[in-house]
C-alpha cells in the first residue's frame, strides 16, 4: 500500500540570503547616488561661531612662554672637590664678595702639596750644594792658575837674564842650561793656557749646571703657587656681592672636580629664558622686539642671545627689557613673550578659530548672504598670529565665515542652519 508524502512548508532562511544581498545593493546604490551630489549636514545655528573677514591692520606675533632669570649670575664651580667639612652660608641669603661659604677638604692634594714642596726644598739644596762646590773648585783653580803665573814671571826673568849673560860671551851658562830654562818657560806658559781653559769651560758648565737648578725650581715654585691656590680653593668664598641662590652640596659628601655646587644672582636686573618653537628658529635673531603684559601694561621688550640648540623640538633665547621693568618681577616667575615678526601691515584677516586645526587653512565654510547656509569654498591664507590670520586669496572684505572646531561636520559640501542667522553681508 503506497503512503502519502506530505510537503513542508518553506524555510524562512530561504529569504535571509537574498534579503541581506538586496539591502546590500540598495546600500551601495544610496551611496553612490549621495556621492554623485553635493552632501549636506543641518546644524544647530547657535552652537557655532561666525567672523567677517575685515581690512584691517595686521602684525604677525607669536607668543612664547618664558621664565624670569637674573640678568648676570655666577656660577660656583669646583676646582678639584673633597669632601665637605663645613657650610657656613645657606642658600637664599645675601654674600659680600670673599665670603666664605663652603669649606672642602682634599688629603691626596695636600699630600701632593707637601711632595712638591719637599721637591722644591731638595732642588734648592742642590743648588747651594753646588754653586758652594764650584766656588770651591774655582777658588782652587784660581789659586793654582795665580800661582803658575808667579812660576812663569821667575822662569821668564831667569831666561832673560841667561840671554844677557850668552849675549855678553859668559861661558858660566852652558847651552843645555839655557835650553832647558827655556822650555820650561814654555812648559809653564802652555800649562797656564789650559788651566786658563779649564776654568773657562768650569764655569760655563757651572753657569748651565745652576740655571738647569734655578729652571727647576722656577717650575717648582709655579707648581707650588699653583697647588696653593688649589687648596685655598678648598675654601669656596663668594666671588661677587649678591644672593646666593642654592648650594647643593651636604656634610660630608664627596664632590668631584667641575662640579656646580651653586651660584649667586645679581637680582638689579633681570632676564626672561623664552623657549620656542624650532619652526621660529630662522626668524628670531638678535634685537628681535616684542612685549609682555603684566601688570595691566605692555612692556617692550628685544632679544639678546639666541641659543641655536633644539631640544625637544625648541630652542631657547634670552630676552630684555629695553626700557624699565616692571617691580613686581621675581626670580622664577613665568611670563608670557610675544615676539614680533615684521612690521605692521594693511590686510584682509579673519578671526582664528578651531576651523583652522581641522583644515589647515585650506578651506572653509562661507555663510551666504540670507543666513539660512553655508558652502566650502577653497582659500589660501599666510601668516597669522593667535588671534587672527591674513587672508590671501578665496574671500573678500564683509565675507562672513565659521570659525568653529569643523570636527563634526564630516567635511559635507553644505551646511543649513535650523534657523537663520542674523543678516549680514555674504555671498550665495
Amino acid at each position: 500500500m503506497d503512503r502519502v508524502i506530505e510537503k513542508k512548508p518553506p524555510s524562512p532562511t530561504r529569504w535571509i540570503v537574498p534579503g541581506a544581498i538586496a539591502l546590500g545593493l540598495l546600500l551601495l546604490g544610496w551611496e553612490l547616488l549621495a556621492r554623485s551630489g553635493s552632501s549636506h549636514l543641518t546644524i544647530d545655528a547657535s552652537r557655532i561661531t561666525t567672523a567677517l573677514v575685515q581690512n584691517t591692520e595686521f602684525l604677525e606675533y607669536y607668543p612664547f612662554d618664558g621664565t624670569v632669570q637674573p640678568a648676570t649670575s655666577v656660577y660656583l664651580d669646583v676646582e678639584e672637590g673633597g669632601r665637605v667639612d663645613e657650610i657656613l652660608v645657606e642658600g637664599g641669603q645675601h654674600v659680600e664678595k670673599g665670603d666664605l661659604i663652603l669649606k672642602f677638604s682634599n688629603t691626596a692634594l695636600q699630600r701632593t702639596s707637601i711632595d712638591t714642596e719637599t721637591q722644591l726644598l731638595y732642588n734648592l739644596d742642590i743648588q747651594r750644594t753646588s754653586e758652594v762646590d764650584r766656588a770651591q773648585s774655582g777658588l782652587i783653580l784660581r789659586e793654582q792658575l795665580l800661582d803658575l803665573k808667579h812660576q812663569i814671571l821667575d822662569a821668564q826673568n831667569k831666561l832673560h837674564r841667561y840671554d844677557e849673560l850668552v849675549k855678553d860671551g859668559n861661558t858660566a851658562i852652558s847651552q843645555e842650561t839655557y835650553e832647558t830654562q827655556r822650555n820650561q818657560v814654555r812648559f809653564l806658559e802652555e800649562h797656564r793656557d789650559l788651566l786658563e781653559e779649564r776654568i773657562r769651560r768650569d764655569d760655563a758648565h757651572t753657569r748651565e749646571l745652576l740655571g738647569q737648578v734655578r729652571h727647576s725650581i722656577d717650575r717648582l715654585n709655579t707648581s707650588l703657587d699653583l697647588l696653593g691656590k688649589i687648596v685655598k680653593s678648598l675654601e669656596v668664598r663668594a666671588p661677587i656681592s649678591g644672593y646666593l641662590s642654592t648650594i647643593d652640596a651636604e656634610i660630608g659628601q664627596n664632590i668631584p672636580a667641575g662640579q656646580r655646587i651653586g651660584q649667586i644672582d645679581l637680582l638689579d636686573k633681570f632676564k626672561v629664558r623664552v623657549k620656542i618653537d624650532q619652526f621660529y628658529i630662522a626668524r628670531v635673531q638678535v634685537g628681535t622686539t616684542g612685549r609682555v603684559n603684566l601688570d595691566d601694561r605692555n612692556w617692550e621688550v628685544k632679544v639678546t642671545k639666541v641659543y641655536p640648540e633644539v631640544k625637544n623640538s625648541a630652542f631657547e633665547a634670552d630676552v630684555v627689557f629695553t626700557g624699565a621693568a616692571p617691580e613686581s618681577l621675581k626670580r622664577g616667575q613665568t611670563l608670557t613673550v610675544e615676539l614680533t615678526f615684521g612690521s605692521p601691515t594693511r590686510t584682509l584677516t579673519v578671526a582664528k578659530g578651531g576651523f583652522f586645526q581641522q583644515t589647515s587653512g585650506r578651506w572653509v565654510y562661507l555663510i551666504a548672504a540670507d543666513g539660512r547656509t553655508a558652502h566650502r569654498v577653497d582659500v589660501r591664507l599666510g601668516r597669522q598670529n593667535p588671534r587672527e590670520v591674513e587672508v590671501l586669496d578665496g574671500l573678500r572684505e564683509g565675507d562672513r565665515i565659521i570659525t568653529s572646531g569643523y570636527d563634526t561636520f564630516n567635511g559635507v559640501d553644505q551646511l543649513k542652519f535650523n534657523e537663520p542667522l542674523k543678516a549680514s553681508r555674504g555671498r550665495t
